[in-house]
């Protein structure tokens, strides 16, 4: 299950349009995709597939993460009946909840921050998982971070997204560090929200955004075709087709496909067999060397035998 995050801290980039549009490009190639609303704003929820937040007294988002409900994550899916979705495909959504407000500080109060949200979805099912991100890097980004593979960045082509993303690699590389996480992949760059044709400023923005050394996406530049994909309550995708925003996010869905071919794990060979005393053994090692007192030497009790030449 590849699970990709759309993250900026910076508001008004195109983020949520980014998720969904991504999302629905992979259903439509008949990839099962659910999308996770995290950002407690809810606009990929109500706003642009037109669907309803849950009750107050029902399954929710809030609720899972913060473990007031323990049930199959089968339960807060909810499916987006109004797009197109390729054979064996599926577009669902977990919508966000009205306790997603309260959420911040409740999360702050666990101890080990920033697990919630891989805890809930572990057994999900699908092909891809698309976290839309709230516009903050705080416990709820870092929830989404900490469970991903990959992310997207959408940007806008100024010096504001520049410093913004400046910062937020910043804040990845002291989250990898503090989950003892391996590095997150960056899928890409999303420039959007431009007029065409693009002015000399911009253009300038852009090269200075490729000096970071990530690859840059398909451009989705600003268009009232989205807001009318909206107002319907479908993806651009199955809205307006043929358009260039729609051939952007295929081309990202595109992306995310690759990557998700690159990192499937191998079989192990049969030199590369699991053996569970070797394991027991590496782990002694690593206690001895950081227990203390009567935890020291707790793992050399399991008995010794010799490892193949």
């Amino acid at each position: 299950m590849q699970i990709t995050s759309v993250v900026n801290q910076k508001g008004g980039v195109g983020k949520t349009a980014l998720s969904v549009g991504a999302a629905a490009a992979l259903a439509e190639r008949g990839r099962r995709v659910l999308l996770v609303d995290l950002d407690p704003q809810g606009h990929a929820t109500t706003e642009l597939l037109g669907l309803p937040e849950p009750p107050p007294e029902a399954p929710s988002l809030a609720k899972a993460l913060t473990k007031l409900w323990r049930g199959p994550i089968e339960e807060l899916v909810v499916p987006h009946p109004r797009s197109n979705i390729g054979r064996g495909g599926a577009f669902d959504v977990i919508p966000t909840s009205p306790g997603m407000f309260d959420l911040i500080r409740r999360l702050d109060q666990f101890r080990v921050p920033g697990w919630q949200l891989a805890r809930v979805i572990q057994f999900a099912n699908y092909d891809h998982v698309i976290i839309d991100c709230p516009p903050a890097m705080d416990v709820l980004t870092n929830n989404a971070l900490v469970a991903t593979h990959g992310i997207l960045v959408p940007v806008q082509p100024d010096r504001t997204s520049i410093r913004a993303l400046r910062l937020m690699r910043e804040q990845i590389n002291y989250l990898e560090a503090a989950a003892r996480r391996p590095p997150i992949i960056y899928h890409g760059l999303v420039p959007g929200l431009y007029r065409r044709p693009i002015s000399a400023y911009a253009v300038a923005a852009l090269e200075e955004l490729r000096t970071f050394g990530i690859p840059m996406l398909a451009h989705v530049p600003l268009s009232v075709v989205v807001n009318e994909a909206a107002a319907k309550g479908v993806p651009v995708t199955t809205f307006a087709p043929e358009t260039i925003q729609a051939a952007a996010y295929r081309d990202i869905a595109q992306v995310l496909e690759a990557a998700a071919v690159r990192h499937r794990p191998v079989a192990p060979t049969a030199d590369q067999e699991f053996l569970f005393e070797d394991f027991i053994a590496d782990l002694a090692q690593t206690r001895a060397a950081n227990d203390s007192g009567g935890r020291r030497g707790l793992y050399d009790l399991m008995p010794k035998r010799p490892r193949p030449r």
